[in-house]
């Protein structure tokens, strides 16, 4: 079974047999005699072969020392095998469970229950939803883009202003008392 770089490998080298071969089709359009041609095409084809095959024959050799196929696929599937950001690979010690349940099982974080949506929750959101758009259908063109002087720090104050009213309106707010701006 090849691994992932192996096909790499095996598409890039496909890919500069391709260059090759286009590079070899332009050799006839060269302003030089026949004789020449059929001499640089015979040898730029040698050529490019011991180049290509020495190139990709290192380069799996390279891969092959680094990384082993068969020794990836034991690293990558292993569950207890992790990487840092700095490439080092290192064993996590697997915690002793409980018989039957796998320890990848007892080290999975808890998952968090969603907030309970109360029925004031859902007023005061259909409230502010529909404040702000009426916000953004006073703000807005047709297009999207911003009325003259709006912005959407402007919308945003609109919207919570209209919504506080609402809110009053509703009777689920009580109306701020107002201070008297008369120094005593």
């Amino acid at each position: 079974m090849a691994s992932k770089i192996d096909k790499v490998i095996d598409r890039l080298e496909r890919l500069t047999d391709d260059v090759n071969q286009i590079k070899r089709s332009g050799i006839p359009l060269l302003p030089v005699p026949p004789l020449v041609k059929s001499v640089l095409r015979a040898g730029t084809q040698r050529l490019d072969d011991v180049i290509t095959d020495t190139y990709f024959d290192t380069v799996r050799g390279i891969a092959d020392v680094v990384l082993p196929a068969d020794s990836a696929a034991a690293i990558i599937n292993d569950p207890n095998v992790f990487m840092d950001s700095n490439g080092t690979i290192s064993q996590i010690t697997p915690r002793p469970g409980r018989p039957g349940i796998p320890s990848s099982l007892m080290m999975a974080p808890k998952v968090k229950k969603p907030r309970k949506v109360t029925k004031k929750m859902r007023a005061q959101r259909k409230i502010q939803s529909t404040a702000f758009k009426n916000a953004n259908a006073r703000g807005r063109k047709n297009d999207g883009s911003f009325r003259a002087g709006y912005d959407q720090r402007r919308i945003a104050a609109m919207a919570q202003k209209e919504c506080t009213k609402e809110r009053q309106r509703l009777g689920l707010c009580e109306k701020p008392k107002r201070r008297s701006k008369k120094k005593k």
